[in-house]
């Protein structure tokens, strides 16, 4: 046809020549220039695919009926880059591939464009639809003042308005004037007036007056204004620009609960929107606008050039004024900042959402001045035009309103309390999902709720967030001490993963329950404390939360989740276990024919493993709902991908769409916790709301102790608090076996029969009993340089460093042990550990015989010198995923063969142990007839500690074992002994030492990780000590004489030997006969000193030890055992008063032994910190402390 051989020519005509052609060269009608300046622009653009619209028919079968549909647009604005998307769709020629021919409407004044909308229908409604763009501030009080218009908003470009007071001068100088004028526009002098006149500032002076947009700036910027209603995205640039002027802003949406809703609302005549081809046109319309602004989001200098030309092409330019800079930087830079305004109005699969809550909340505050209230609940609002497939379980508004609330309690707190909410996130590495941060900050969010920049998120919304970058290198022991050295934030979040040589268990464990924003301590927490639940794991939370917005009900429902990390899939699965789903846990490495037939049988996927494809949409039964979690970013397409691979539309019955499902969510709920966390913990000692429960007119609280001397002990305090305000509580002790005790506490006074003050008052000392019992590690560790480690001890042997602390604090140092110590101890009694360390490291093989694996003695007891085969021994064997059946054998031996008969968990120690262990129980199943340290003797290495870093050399069998032991037993030396040679020996003489045995095991090295310490599960170990021994230590108390003990196990050796003398003296007391063995009396558990201790006042240590040796022979030997622990605070050490000791690790219980000792955790902090300043050698090879008990 000729037709289409004038299309051809015209086709080629443009491409050759029309692309030198300047509009003022000729002159044509605005339209064509138009389109020929699009053809010429778009020719480097790339084409996009659409998405379906929702309504009769999709936007490709609308295309498909080739008919063009003229749409007449009325902007409330000159083009410029608050129309980036526009600009970019009509470059791109979008409009055009949607059928849309786009013709604009002359720019009208203020407040006249639903009035132009109108009229335009009107004249040409047969031909045209009529769309309009205006904020909701003018929209609706308009639309209500003039309901013969007949309009109605379908989308928004903007979620919120970027309206702002902006000011040259700071707020506290404004605050000094007497009076202060704001310039506005005509339009929005009542809107700003209402605006200051209620809150906070209603009793300053403001005259608001009407100032001439084109002027506004320079009137500012001389003098004639104190401050001006702006646009952050267009004046605000402009005046930061103009001399370097610094602008202060105040965001109008917010102030004084002011609520503006939506910017650049589109709206259409109410005929347009009815269902038939008008509202496909206008949805048509839509789809091209939008995804105009998603080229701009990903290129906001394309977008900017597309702004220029349709500038160029429509000459709406015209108004001459001051706050447009002219460069194309700020174009750029304002395309950039409507962006972000753009983004916020994503929701499930699309931008420009309006929410129907926010759109009536904003209506309902604009008209709240209005004699006649609005009949409508959606007044001026289509909510159906624009919106999400039913399908899509869009999380991204639920984000914002929970970021929001967060917001408002921030600010509440800091209005309680004169500070805002904080929280410290630590980064050890380089994040593997963090590699496209940047691009996926930029496309999908902005510096106010992003994940990937948690820093601007708590600035916008009135948090301080400490963020803490760690390189890859970061020790254990350093990431530790960064922790314990958070005191002051309210919240810590640890992101995940760390690195291979870190004990995350460890690490996480290190973290206070109630700031462990993240939720990491959640399943463990919510099982001991049931009624005090912790803080809840963001991620899984978001995801509850999201289904319960859609009223998802998991009840009975067969739910999968693939995915087990210990801060998403785990912690998820116990939670809808919770809501009483039958729940599958699954995740990445199950065989690809099991994964599909347990993503075939369930209600419920949830996916977040984070691999792309892993999952098929075709395994989906008809109708399974599926919330994607894990998410990928791909180079390739630059977007997200979830797990799932296809097209869940056509099977799922619901699913979170992939941007825009649960990722919004998890950034909110996080800032959620640390308001939550804020509040918990300033209202700690005040607020008993958070911590008691209120029943049947009275409060009540369950607190749980590990064993019942500490919830004895502890009621014991609560009694004699109660006592002083003369209010009991009623108590009462709940026994669970293993799992310790629970004391419940019930607070009511009689007479009034409902909860008075006096009940609160005495529920708030409980409390602050509570919080003073605490021991937190923090207080008592320090930061331990690895170059402080001695790796191999002082040569020769006792010529180490030896520092000082005597009774009265003072600190001295001396360079050579072996020196001066004798000195410094003439005429004292020395007591020795002398127990020897055998040879307990071995190495066997599993299933793998090429592969070694260590195995370590962890405790002896008195076993050593017992037959070996059949013996059952405690061991960590250096391997994961061991099982009870499971069979080693010695690599040098292979007919000695250990089995496994008890798995009791992962064994946790220091940073440089060479990978995770197992600690379990093995059965020794040996040939020969030897003992267990004969067999050791031949087959196994000295256990040197594992944060030396090294093998086990031949000199250190020696070295590491003290010159005077006798008597295997220990698989850890009792070190302070190593500093003492046979002639310093020699110089005090036999009648002046003392010798005992404590079997030193490997727990020695576990580090305390609990909140308390005191909930540390405290290692036990054997002890014997000879008849004489102790007669010769009775007689060295009771004649005065300075006794000096050598060593942290000496130390609890002689305390423990206390604590059992006064279980004997007390039983005996009572005038019970019987019942009770000796071995049960030589057995001291970990806080039964506590319990014991009530009834000890009038024990002497002489008398207390006297007791234990009544009835033996001089030549008998006493054994036992003890799990003794000794914290600040509350021990009181009964026999020991001058301690030699070496440095200890910063997270070992021997660190609580020794600020106890010196009754000062600060004290031992500042003499460790001195210490390595001056260069002394740390841990079991290191230098020697001699410390002196405090003058009482």
């Amino acid at each position: 046809p000729i037709s289409f051989h004038i299309s051809i020519f015209l086709d080629t005509f443009c491409i050759y020549f029309v692309k030198s052609l300047k509009p003022q060269d000729i002159y044509l009608p605005p339209e064509v220039l138009l389109s020929i300046n699009m053809l010429r622009f778009s020719r480097s653009l790339p084409t996009r695919v659409h998405r379906f619209v929702p309504g009769s028919s999709s936007v490709s079968s609308f295309l498909s009926r080739r008919q063009k549909h003229t749409v007449t647009l009325q902007l409330d604005y000159y083009m410029s880059p608050q129309f980036a998307g526009i600009a970019s769709a009509m470059t791109s020629q979008l409009y055009e591939k949607n059928g849309i021919d786009l013709k604009f409407l002359p720019i009208c004044p203020v407040g006249h464009e639903l009035e132009r909308v109108r009229n335009n229908a009107k004249m040409n409604g047969v031909s045209s639809v009529s769309i309009g763009s205006v904020e909701q501030n003018i929209f609706i009080p308009t639309l209500y003042a003039n309901p013969e218009l007949k309009v109605k908003a379908v989308a928004a470009m903007f979620r919120r308005s970027p309206l702002c007071l902006a000011s040259l001068e700071s707020l506290k100088k404004q605050n000094e004037k007497e009076k202060i004028v704001v310039g506005a526009h005509e339009d929005t002098v009542s809107l700003i007036e209402r605006i200051l006149s209620t809150g906070s500032d209603s009793n300053r002076n403001f005259s608001v007056i009407s100032s001439p947009r084109a002027t506004k700036n320079s009137d500012l910027t001389a003098g004639k204004l104190d401050s001006i209603q702006a646009y952050t995205t267009t004046e605000v640039p402009t005046l930061e620009r103009q001399a370097g002027l610094n602008v202060n802003t105040q965001q109008l949406e917010g102030m004084n609960g002011a609520k503006l809703g939506y910017s650049q609302v589109l709206f259409s005549p109410e005929e347009d929107l009815e269902i038939g081809d008008k509202r496909e046109v206008v949805q048509a319309f839509l789809d091209a606008t939008f995804s105009g602004w998603e080229i701009a989001i990903r290129d906001n200098e394309t977008a900017a050039k597309s702004v220029n030309e349709a500038i160029a092409m429509l000459k709406l330019d015209d108004e001459n004024n001051d706050h447009w800079d002219s460069s194309f930087s700020y174009t750029v830079q304002s395309v950039g900042l409507c962006n972000d305004f753009v983004k916020e109005t994503y929701q499930g699969d699309r931008h420009g959402v309006i929410d129907v809550k926010r759109w009536n909340d904003a209506t309902s505050w604009l008209l709240a001045e209005e004699v006649e209230p609005v009949g409508d609940t959606n007044f001026g609002l289509n909510a159906e035009v624009w919106q999400p497939p039913s399908q899509l379980l869009a999380g991204n508004e639920l984000a914002r309103t929970t970021l929001h609330d967060a917001r408002k309690s921030a600010i509440e707190f800091k209005e309680a309390h004169g500070r805002k909410p904080s929280i410290a996130v630590i980064t050890v590495g380089e994040l593997p999902r963090y590699t496209h941060g940047k691009m996926r900050l930029k496309i999908y969010s902005n510096d106010e709720n992003s994940w990937f920049n948690k820093t601007l998120v708590g600035e916008a919304n009135g948090f301080n967030v400490k963020e803490i970058n760690l390189p890859e290198s970061t020790s254990e022991d350093d990431l530790l001490s960064q922790v314990y050295s958070l005191k002051d934030v309210d919240g810590i979040q640890l992101m995940w993963p760390l690195p291979s040589h870190i004990d995350a268990a460890k690490v996480y464990g290190s973290i206070d329950v109630d700031r462990d924003v993240d939720g990491a301590h959640y399943i463990g927490q919510l099982e001991l404390f049931p009624k005090n639940p912790p803080l809840p794991p963001v991620t899984p939370t978001a995801v509850v939360n999201l289904m319960k917005n859609y009223s998802i009900d998991i009840k009975n429902k067969e739910v999968l989740v693939v995915g087990r990390s210990r801060i998403v899939g785990s912690p998820l699965a116990h939670m809808l276990r919770n809501e009483g789903a039958i729940v599958t846990v699954a995740h990445s490495e199950v065989p690809v024919q099991s994964l599909e037939g347990l993503v075939r049988k369930a209600d419920i996927v949830f996916s977040c493993a984070g691999s792309p494809g892993l999952l098929k949409t075709e395994w989906l039964k008809q109708g399974a709902d599926v919330i994607n979690i894990g998410t990928t970013f791909s180079e390739e397409t630059e977007s997200l991908c979830s797990d799932f691979d296809g097209d869940l539309a056509s099977v799922a019955g619901r699913f979170s769409p992939v941007p825009g499902g649960v990722g919004p969510l998890s950034v909110a709920f996080l800032f959620k916790n640390v308001a939550a966390a804020a509040w918990r913990r300033a209202s700690n000692f005040g607020d008993i709301e958070l911590s008691w429960t209120m029943k049947s007119s009275s409060l009540q609280r369950s607190i749980h102790f590990n064993d019942y001397d500490s919830a004895l002990g502890f009621a014991n305090k609560v009694n004699t608090m109660s006592s002083g305000m003369d209010h009991h509580a009623n108590m009462a002790f709940s026994h669970k076996c293993v799992n310790g005790v629970d004391l419940d506490l019930d607070f009511f006074t009689f007479e009034a029969n409902t909860v008075t003050a006096k009940d609160y008052e005495a529920a708030k000392n409980v409390n602050l009993l509570l919080e003073n019992e605490k021991i937190r590690m923090s207080n008592f560790t320090y930061q331990l340089d690895q170059g402080s480690i001695a790796k191999y001890p002082a040569d020769p042997r006792g010529s180490s460093r030896l520092i000082r602390v005597d009774s009265d604090g003072i600190v001295s140092h001396y360079d050579n042990f072996s020196q001066i110590f004798y000195s410094l101890s003439k005429g004292a009694h020395i007591v020795f550990n002398e127990s020897k360390v055998v040879k307990a490291r071995l190495f066997v093989h599993g299933k793998e015989k090429n592969i070694d694996i260590e195995m370590m003695i962890l405790d002896l007891g008195n076993a050593v010198d017992k037959k070996c085969d059949g013996a059952h021994i405690s061991v960590m064997l250096r391997s994961e995923g061991v099982k009870i059946g499971d069979s080693f054998l010695d690599r040098n031996k292979e007919a000695a063969k250990f089995r496994v008969v008890k798995v009791v968990g992962p064994w946790i120690e220091d940073e440089n142990s060479q990978g995770n262990g197992t600690e379990c129980l093995v059965e020794f199943m040996v040939d020969d007839e030897i003992t267990l340290g004969k067999y050791l003797e031949n087959s196994g290495q000295i256990p040197i500690p594992p944060y030396l870093n090294r093998d086990a050399e031949m000199g250190d069998e020696r070295a590491y074992n003290n010159v005077y032991a006798a008597g295997n037993g220990s698989v850890a030396a009792p070190t302070a002994g190593l500093h003492f040679t046979d002639e310093l020996l020699a110089k005090f003489g036999a009648e002046n030492t003392s010798f005992l045995s404590l079997h030193v095991g490997a727990g020695t090295f576990k580090p305390v990780v609990t909140e308390d310490a005191r909930d540390h599960s405290m290692h036990g170990e054997h002890f014997s000590v000879k008849v004489a021994e102790i007669n010769r230590i009775i007689q060295v108390l009771e004649e005065g004489k300075r006794m000096i003990v050598v060593g942290t196990t000496t130390s609890r050796t002689l305390e423990s030997l206390y604590w059992c003398g006064v279980k004997i003296l007390q039983k005996k007391n009572t005038g019970v006969e019987g019942g009770t063995s000796n071995n049960e009396m030589m057995t001291l558990n970990q806080n039964e000193w506590s319990h014991l201790s009530n009834g000890s006042g009038s024990y002497s240590a002489p008398d207390a030890l006297r007791a234990v040796i009544e009835g033996r022979g001089s030549t008998d030997i006493v054994n036992g055992r003890t799990s003794l622990m000794i914290v600040p605070g509350s021990y009181d050490f009964k026999v020991v008063e001058d301690l030699v000791t070496n440095f200890h690790a910063p997270d070992s219980t021997l660190m609580l032994l020794v600020s106890a000792f010196l009754g000062n955790g600060e004290k031992v902090r500042d003499v460790y910190h001195e210490a390595q300043d001056l260069g002394y050698r740390f841990l079991s090879y290191g230098d020697a402390c001699f410390f002196s008990r405090p003058k009482r």
